[in-house]
């Protein structure tokens, strides 16, 4: 498989970032699990998020299985057919997961900001950089 169409250039580069993961017994919900439901909701299709995200359909599926095994509730629902008789969407609880690993993964970004901009220009020194 290619590289993931969704990795920013900055990833890409070396630039600080954080990759939020969230432990729940023997699973983890992070951030490309949860790109995974988004793109499901927006394309309305498993495959057709699998596509967007550079990965096999098995692949996704798995994941997403993976990510479900968290919650009692279902996070999506799908029908089968293939074409535009099939497709997947998220329930209720599946968008607000979302919503609410976008919210948390935008509190650690803002709170490790300074901690990262400091590491970026510290990065590209010969002497480390004196703290704030």
């Amino acid at each position: 498989m290619g590289r993931s169409k969704n990795k920013p250039d900055d990833q890409r580069q070396g630039v600080p970032g954080l990759k939020a993961k969230v432990s729940l017994g023997a699973d983890v919900i992070g951030t490309g699990k949860i790109r995974l439901l988004e793109l499901v909701g927006e394309t309305g299709s498993i495959s057709g998020a699998a596509r967007d995200m550079g990965m096999g359909y098995r692949r996704a599926w798995t994941l997403l299985e993976s990510l479900q095994r968290c919650f009692a509730a279902p996070l999506l629902e799908t029908s089968r057919g293939g074409g535009s008789q099939g497709g997947a969407t998220l329930t209720p609880l599946g968008q607000t997961l979302v919503e609410r690993h976008r919210a948390f993964e935008a509190g650690l970004e803002a709170a490790a900001k300074p901690y990262l901009d400091w590491l970026n220009e510290a990065g590209g020194q010969d002497s480390p950089a004196k703290p704030d």
